[in-house]
């Protein structure tokens, strides 16, 4: 889904040309057209198109998944910052990737989301990305919690240890993955090691 017509055309012709996957429709801004022809083709992956990040845009995400709750969402666009994601990533989108992002590499990611694990796609621009600090600046339960994976707890026992949840476990995680531009567990940790935002033993 995207309003501009060319990049749907051009995105469409890509994915089509790998013998790997298949497009099963696209559309411009008519969400309800949209959610319609998702529900009716439940695909594996939604590519998202946007130009920026809005209220909006979480409740068409919300939307997305109400329709076909397995489905893994990409979004698309430009000039979104870290602090912006968040609330996307705790609604579980699986990546984001600026518009003029290599084919191969959406690709690639497409690919990689179709993968049952908790990897996700991050990537923008350094000069996007703000001061490294204010980046990398996690809340003190964000600490705890990557700490915590540090020491190879899984998001169970994490939960136990600080008395929260698991889908609490999981929405700082998905914090910590956007602040710190990380793509894994052990990237997050290796960077907030590095960052002097925790101490291992």
């Amino acid at each position: 889904m995207d309003v501009n017509a060319i990049f749907r055309e051009g995105l469409r012709t890509v994915i089509a040309q790998d013998e790997g996957l298949s497009v099963v429709g696209h559309g411009s801004d008519d969400v309800s057209a949209m959610l319609e022809s998702i529900a009716g083709t439940r695909p594996d992956v939604v590519l998202l198109g946007l130009e920026g990040i809005t209220g909006g845009t979480e409740s068409v995400v919300a939307d997305i998944f109400h329709a076909v709750p397995r489905t893994e969402v990409i979004v698309l666009g430009w000039g979104v910052g870290a602090e912006q994601l968040g609330p996307l990533m705790a609604q579980g989108v699986r990546a984001y990737l600026p518009k003029d992002v290599p084919h191969r590499y959406l690709l690639s990611t497409i690919y990689m989301s179709t993968f049952e694990d908790s990897r996700m796609v991050f990537s923008w621009p350094r000069s996007a990305a703000g001061k490294r600090g204010e980046l990398a600046a996690l809340s003190s339960r964000e600490r705890e919690v990557v700490e915590l994976v540090g020491r190879a707890l899984t998001n169970a026992q994490i939960g136990r240890q600080l008395r929260i949840s698991e889908g609490t476990v999981k929405r700082h995680l998905h914090n910590i993955f956007v602040k710190l531009q990380a793509v894994s567990r052990l990237d997050a940790v290796n960077k907030a090691v590095e960052l002097s935002l925790i101490m291992l033993e």
